[in-house]
């Protein structure tokens, strides 16, 4: 008689079991890694969007508009006032356009007539949320590149609640255009930021 080769239903049981507590043990960690991972792609995305605000604005020789939006997609796009929809701030996209006519008019406006849509931010499905400090912030370009305007740094928050502060993001923009990112929720943006 020929032995039987396999596993027994035991074995294959405790198997599973030993496989599932590993699986229930791991699952927060990938939480972390999966938001750090959202975080960073939007952050990224807009610090992308940013640069390309900035650079536009030096080829065409100034006044281009960065600023949150409540409804991107609509047709035209609109700046959004205050904190947006659930104050949930730039999460709910953004448009970059060419203001050909009012460049220091406040708040910035989109006019479909006259100026230039260069790119729509759809809204975002996460980080949770993008809050800007000052809120309302408006990034509008000169010709030089630098912010037009700004007093001082503006500091975003990439996260929000439901997520640790470990993985959330500030994002610090100067009076100079550019973008860094400060460290993780707790951090500021002090004033070295040109």
């Amino acid at each position: 008689m020929q032995k039987q080769r396999g596993f027994t239903l035991i074995e294959l049981l405790i198997v599973l079991a030993i496989t599932a507590i590993l699986i229930m043990l791991a699952a927060p960690s990938f939480k972390t890694m999966i938001q750090s991972n959202a975080i960073s792609s939007s952050v990224n995305g807009f610090q992308a969007d940013l640069r390309y605000a900035r650079s536009e604005a030096i080829r065409l020789g100034g006044n281009v508009v960065m600023c949150r939006s409540d409804a991107p997609d609509a047709s035209p796009p609109v700046c959004g006032a205050g904190a947006g929809p659930g104050n949930n701030g730039w999460v709910s996209g953004w448009i970059i356009f060419h203001d050909r006519t009012d460049p220091i008019v406040s708040p910035a406006a989109y006019d479909s007539g006259t100026d230039t849509l260069l790119r729509v931010q759809a809204a975002l499905t996460s980080p949770g949320s993008i809050i800007d400090d000052p809120a309302g912030t408006v990034f509008r370009f000169t010709a030089t590149g630098r912010l037009q305007s700004a007093a001082a740094t503006a500091k975003l928050t990439f996260g929000g609640s439901g997520y640790a502060s470990s993985v959330q993001r500030v994002v610090c923009v100067g009076v100079g255009g550019r973008a860094r990112i400060a460290g993780d929720g707790t951090k500021s943006c002090g004033a070295d930021n040109e």
